[in-house]
């Protein structure tokens, strides 16, 4: 057996690693976009949350991706199973979340049309 994984594992791990820094910068650029091109979404201080808010979850994700992928490579690297993680489910929640506040920001604009 040779003293290394099989990079295939290692190159798949990158890969994911990457997907995740995707998903963070994407997250990033919607909340300029929000910052930049919104309304007010029916209060004052309602755009500036959601990007704000969109801004700390693609950073977040970022850096959990990040850990994610040390974690993997060191269990790759020993030859362990992949470690659990609640990074998926995280990331569902919270820009569910702002999904949410985005739609209730909306109904208020709307309501107030």
């Amino acid at each position: 057996m040779p003293d290394h994984p099989d990079y295939r594992f290692t190159l798949a791990n990158e890969r994911t690693l990457l997907a995740w820094l995707r998903t963070g910068l994407a997250l990033v650029a919607g909340g300029v976009a929000v910052a930049t091109y919104a309304p007010d979404l029916g209060v004052r201080w309602g755009s500036a949350a959601v990007a704000l808010a969109l801004v700390l979850i693609g950073l977040g994700i970022a850096l959990a991706g990040y850990r994610r992928w040390q974690a993997n490579e060191a269990a790759i690297g020993a030859g362990r199973a992949l470690p659990a993680s609640r990074l998926v489910p995280a990331a569902v929640a919270a820009v569910a979340a702002v999904v949410v506040v985005v739609g209730v920001l909306v109904g208020v604009e709307v309501l107030r049309g």
